[in-house]
């Protein structure tokens, strides 16, 4: 009967450990979702002038807006980059 105290004290820690690695979990969650309601949202303006296109696409001019789109992000990261930058 050794064998069943050891199942039994094996299951205890097995519980613990649950138990203890679901509550690190939670502490870290917790954490990253404050972290995440702490930094500053961008504005609707700011959001919807970024995702307009100059002009409205037409089913002739798809292909221009697209490209045109394209060029306009590409413009976006390079300013972005650039003011990431640490001099």
């Amino acid at each position: 009967m050794a064998g069943a105290d050891s199942y039994r004290s094996d299951k205890r820690r097995m519980r613990y450990f649950i138990v203890v690695a679901l509550i690190v979990l939670g502490v870290i969650f917790l954490r990253q979702k404050k972290a995440e309601n702490s930094v500053p949202k961008k504005t609707a303006e700011a959001v919807a002038k970024t995702t307009l296109t100059p002009r409205p696409a037409s089913k002739q001019d798809w292909a221009k807006a697209a490209i045109d789109r394209t060029n306009a992000v590409k413009q976006q990261v390079k300013r972005e980059r650039a003011s990431n930058e640490v001099p």
